[in-house]
């Protein structure tokens, strides 16, 4: 039977979901969506011309979503930014295929956005395993990102008691109010396919005087993975770093260093962040 999203002429949430491959995840995600968001919203899900058949999967696994079927691959930022051109709810939730939301996870991130100093949430990621990932991160002096959670450093990280502002959250789970986000042009086409576009979103936010939080109340599965080879993985991330770091080189001349990426120099960094408030 395929997933159905409740109808609805005034959404609450517009999430956005950009595939290029992987239909089947996305369905899964639908399905959490519909089984944990009591709150009407809609799902536009870009399709960045897969190689595969997740076009047809999910015209016939889900009803109700509003399909966008691109000739030709936009990258994660330019298929978010054209999903987001027809959000009809005044949030938008940036959602990634791989990612599942649990019970409760929206009303904790909606009243974080009702404050208007605020520019952008997003939850707990939580991994397959059910260790924290992240609730956001910090951004060092030669633009790495260090996250609080486990994610390839050391052993558990403790869930944070309380919110957190942070530099930088992931986009694989991120809301922000629509008229922000536009107002921004969205994600900056400079950024080649994936990585980095959503580190830039939200140091512009801070440029702005918007303040970027991680809530870890709200939690979200993360299952991380994606759709390109290692080896073009690597390159995206290295060149759009790359980018970043030019870009932002004298906001982040003063910040430590998390060059050895260790439990220690991310304790560091999350001092130093404390410190910026």
């Amino acid at each position: 039977m395929p997933v159905v999203i409740p109808e609805t002429d005034a959404p609450a949430v517009s999430v956005l979901m950009v595939v290029y491959g992987g239909g089947a995840l996305a369905i899964d995600a639908v399905a959490s969506l519909v089984e944990h968001t009591p709150q009407p919203f809609e799902v536009i899900l870009v399709d960045n011309a897969s190689n595969d058949d997740s076009v047809a999967r999910i015209r016939d696994g889900v009803v109700g979503l509003k399909l966008i079927a691109e000739s030709r691959n936009l990258g994660f930022g330019g298929g978010n930014n054209r999903a987001a051109a027809e959000a009809r709810a005044p949030i938008i939730c940036l959602l990634n295929p791989d990612a599942r939301v649990t019970a409760g996870w929206l009303d904790p991130l909606l009243e974080l956005l009702a404050d208007p100093k605020v520019g952008a949430v997003a939850p707990a990621l939580i991994g397959a395993d059910g260790e924290l990932q992240e609730v956001g991160a910090v951004v060092d002096h030669w633009g790495y990102t260090g996250p609080i959670g486990t994610r390839g450093f050391g052993g558990p990280v403790p869930m944070p008691a309380a919110r957190v502002a942070v530099d930088y959250a992931s986009a694989a789970c991120l809301l922000m109010r629509t008229e922000v986000f536009r107002s921004m042009q969205g994600f900056d086409p400079t950024y080649r396919l994936a990585y980095y576009e959503d580190v830039d979103l939200c140091m512009r936010l801070w440029e702005r005087g918007l303040q970027v939080w991680g809530e870890p109340a709200s939690r979200v599965i993360h299952l991380g993975g994606g759709t390109v080879t290692p080896v073009v993985s690597r390159a995206l991330w290295h060149h759009n770093r790359s980018v970043f770091l030019h870009r932002w080189r004298d906001e982040l001349t003063d910040r430590p260093s998390y060059a050895s990426g260790t439990d220690a120099d991310i304790g560091r960094l999350w001092a130093w962040r404390t410190r910026a408030e």
